[in-house]
């Protein structure tokens, strides 16, 4: 398996010779053609020349022997064969392919490589005076012969341009890649190395360095987040082992207890003793449907009987039903809920009841007499808002975040308040099934504010079937 960081050099590499590949074959290949043309252009303007000697030179002798040595001293001027042909193309006299072979040879010796070079030769037509066909010129040649040396040289200057250019054009993606790979791939290893350690359990285990990259930037944060929700989850997975063993050891403790002083004779076996254990038996019972009852909301295969519910009247139900409490507590209790008289929410009846109640036996819980409760309700964006704010103990700001979190109770809460500490999380379950939302503010020892937000005249999503457990406790109306 190839690194990330030889991946991405070996492309950027391969990407910089393509180009340079690319851009000398262009050149190459332009200047060949330039050349070529250049040859031709060469070739007819000396043909043109040659023609128009032969048909002067007949006109005056018929092309008799001294015509032959204007010929060859013609010949010598250039690096052409010349030979001429009657109008049979019958070979009258000039010089041969292997004769301006022999004469390239000797005049320069790095035309020995022309030898592998096409000959090629152009049978032009010579014409009197009169318009009568004469004879032919053969015109022979090989065509890299007839550049001048200047153009070899700018030739191999060229090519030799291409090469240096190439060479630091490779340069040049080189660095860059270098600098790319490390610039992408410093970061990529850094948090693949935070990563493994997180899966390794050091999960304080955090990667600082900033990258300029937007997307690895993004990718570093949302890493660094999750590395921070995990180590969260794991003191409230410490947290929740404490709870639920504190919560079970306790009634066992007591029905243990008991039953060996009844066995040893300290306490006689009466209905008084017999109801003490039943109701720990209760409480531990109790503490297991509640864990079950939250199972089966969280997994949502509950059967919601959803039907069109007046908000108020929803609400008022189960805000008469602790009028009696408030009472008792000297307690402040009011409700304000002018402003959705016509209100109405799409909902499960007996999961609704059960909201209120779980919120409202928080806000009495956790205030105390001569305090105050304040039920209302709005309406804002086709959404009714209910808040319940009371001036209880409220929540210790470290605390606030994990709310929600099952069976999560800060120290104070759990030293001095009865309760699982399910009841948040399940109405928060139950909220999400009818397309609602809770939130809550609270400052310790002033107060805590809880808000939920139900949609309108919505229908909300409606899952399959419920169990009777659920709907039980419901009817029941178990307080957190």
């Amino acid at each position: 398996m190839i690194s990330i960081r030889k991946q991405l050099f070996g492309t950027l590499l391969a990407l910089g010779f393509i180009i340079i590949f690319t851009i000398s074959l262009a050149v190459n290949i332009s200047i060949g053609k330039h050349f070529e043309r250049y040859i031709e252009t060469n070739i007819k303007h000396a043909g043109d020349v040659i023609v128009n000697i032969l048909a002067d030179l007949y006109e005056t002798d018929k092309w008799e022997r001294t015509i032959e040595e204007e010929l060859i001293i013609e010949t010598y001027m250039g690096n052409f064969a010349i030979s001429v042909l009657t109008p049979q193309k019958e070979l009258l006299w000039g010089t041969t392919k292997e004769e301006l072979f022999d004469r390239l040879k000797q005049s320069d010796n790095d035309l020995l490589r022309f030898n592998t070079i096409p000959y090629r030769f152009e049978d032009r037509p010579i014409f009197s005076r009169k318009g009568e066909l004469i004879g032919y010129a053969r015109i022979g040649y090989y065509a890299s012969t007839l550049l001048s040396s200047n153009d070899v040289k700018f030739q191999r200057d060229v090519n030799r341009t291409i090469l240096w250019c190439g060479t630091i054009i490779l340069g040049f993606f080189t660095v860059i890649g270098v600098y790319i790979t490390c610039l992408f791939t410093h970061h990529i290893y850094g948090i693949s190395r935070t990563s493994i350690a997180l899966a390794d359990g050091k999960l304080t285990t955090r990667y600082r360095d900033k990258s300029k990259i937007k997307e690895i930037e993004t990718l570093r944060y949302s890493m660094n987040y999750l590395a921070e929700k995990l180590e969260n989850q794991d003191a409230i997975r410490k947290k929740l082992i404490s709870d639920v063993s504190h919560e079970i050891r306790t009634p066992l403790h007591i029905l243990q207890s008991n039953l060996e002083a009844m066995l040893d004779g300290f306490y006689p076996i009466d209905a008084q003793q017999i109801e003490l254990l039943y109701k720990e038996v209760v409480r531990f019972g109790k503490l297991l449907n509640n864990l079950d009852m939250l199972k089966t909301v969280e997994e949502n295969i509950v059967k919601m009987d959803m039907e069109q519910l007046s908000l108020n009247e929803s609400l008022k139900d189960v805000f008469d039903a602790y009028k009696i409490v408030a009472r008792e507590n000297r307690i402040k209790y009011q409700l304000n809920d002018t402003k959705t008289q016509q209100v109405s929410v799409w909902a499960d009846q007996d999961m609704l009841k059960q909201v209120w109640m779980n919120v409202l036996s928080n806000a009495f819980k956790f205030t105390s007499k001569k305090g105050e409760i304040t039920v209302a309700t709005d309406i804002r964006n086709k959404e009714c808002i209910i808040t319940v704010e009371d001036t209880g103990v409220g929540i210790a700001e470290e605390d606030l975040p994990y709310v929600f979190e099952r069976m999560y109770r800060g120290d104070k809460s759990r030293e001095q308040y009865e309760g699982s500490g399910i009841g948040l999380t399940i109405v928060k379950r139950m909220l999400q099934l009818h397309q609602g939302k809770i939130s809550i503010e609270s400052r310790e020892g002033e107060g805590t504010k809880v808000t939920i937000i139900l949609p309108i005249n919505e229908v909300a999503h409606t899952p399959s079937n419920i169990s009777s457990k659920v709907k039980s406790y419901m009817r029941k109306g178990t307080k957190s």
